[in-house]
């Protein structure tokens, strides 16, 4: 029968216990209980004439640890399925998340969890590297952009840091895996003249108001939509609101052109939001923001630009956010300083304002010129 007991020098108790084959065994119990490593001598013998039969198998032995686990430290080691710790995770993303990062997160999972297949039902702790890199090569198999691939590894590298910091697994299986590198497409700007053509072919007053605010303003799609009057300061002459994707809040000057068009918009109210017929539509489908405005560019005569995307769709060229990227390129090409362009964009680093920023053959050449020459050789 198991006992204990303890080696010279040593103030831990040992486990002495017999296993399968007969042999007398010896384990530290890495405790100084006595009660508590009496407890493991018992259980790891009873695992060893378990297995005498044959009977023992390995969620058997996940349950003996944890029992031994559970008595001792009142924790159990038995850990969740694969299945039901994303969807428990999930659940608690409510509170902090935006919808819209939810729909994308749980787009994710399920296709993870299809990627497993039956073995979405078995233990998280069991999830190796190598099935985040299957997954990772599916995806691309599929068609799947580079950078989409890195935001379902994200997703997922949350997922799993938060049940290694839970101590539900040892360790994070996405850090082990290398991510695909990122080519970006790079957007189109429209000049000043396109867009004024873009503002004569909207077809309705609320499309009009959000192509002024995507230009004058640098603002995105979801910003410039859901604008209030109570975001317009009349007084100061300013534009305050805070960015839906990164929660900064942004204090921007109005453009004189802005104040002429909201002077026109208050003579049918001033309450709600600046587009009130289009803030309730989403940026996707069919009928949806994005797809809109592609239309109306085709319809002022422009150029979309599309082109082949890194993954399986076209890539456009020329879509709403570019005139984020005409706000901040016009500011650079008539020399507003960077730091300026950052705060009035709301850029928190240096390389993503240059991203956004495409100066001009004209002002590049005034750059060149700006250098002295050298002077006559002696």
């Amino acid at each position: 029968m198991a006992s204990i007991s303890k080696r010279e020098k040593s103030r831990f108790w040992i486990a002495c216990y017999t296993d399968r084959d007969g042999r007398q065994l010896k384990r530290s119990t890495k405790t100084t209980d006595r009660r508590t490593a009496l407890q493991i001598a018992l259980e790891l013998e009873r695992v060893e004439q378990q297995a005498i039969s044959g009977a023992t198998t390995t969620v058997q032995l996940r349950k003996v640890l944890s029992d031994i686990s559970e008595k001792i430290n009142g924790d159990t080691l038995i850990a969740p399925s694969t299945e039901d710790y994303l969807n428990d995770w999930l659940k608690t993303l409510g509170v902090r998340n935006k919808a819209g990062t939810i729909e994308r997160y749980d787009k994710t999972v399920r296709l993870f969890l299809e990627s497993l297949g039956e073995r979405a039902k078995k233990p998280v702790s069991g999830v190796m590297p190598r099935d985040i890199e299957t997954f990772m090569t599916e995806r691309m198999t599929a068609g799947m952009a580079p950078q989409t691939v890195n935001i379902d590894l994200k997703t997922l590298n949350t997922a799993f840091r938060r049940a290694e910091n839970y101590n539900i697994i040892l360790k994070n299986p996405v850090v082990a895996v290398r991510p695909p590198k990122i080519v970006r497409s790079e957007r189109e700007v429209f000049t000043h003249e396109e867009v004024q053509k873009l503002a004569n072919a909207a077809p309705s007053l609320d499309w009009q108001t959000l192509i002024l605010l995507g230009y004058f303003t640098g603002a995105r799609l979801g910003d410039c939509v859901h604008m209030r009057w109570e975001n317009i300061d009349a007084d100061k002459g300013f534009i305050v609101y805070e960015q839906r994707k990164t929660g900064r809040k942004v204090e921007m000057p109005m453009h004189y052109q802005i104040m002429k068009h909201l002077k026109y918009l208050s003579t049918f109210g001033t309450n709600g939001f600046l587009c009130p017929k289009l803030a309730s539509k989403g940026p996707g489908g069919k009928h949806g923001l994005s797809e809109s405005f592609k239309r109306i560019v085709i319809k002022a005569g422009l150029d979309l630009m599309v082109v082949k995307g890194k993954g399986i769709r076209n890539f456009t060229k020329r879509s709403f956010h570019s005139l984020r990227h005409s706000f901040n390129s016009a500011l650079a090409n008539a020399g507003v300083a960077e730091e300026v362009r950052m705060k009035l964009t709301g850029h928190a680093s240096s390389p993503m304002n240059q991203k956004y920023t495409h100066l001009q053959l004209a002002t590049l050449k005034n750059a060149v010129k700006a250098l002295p020459a050298f002077g006559h050789a002696s």
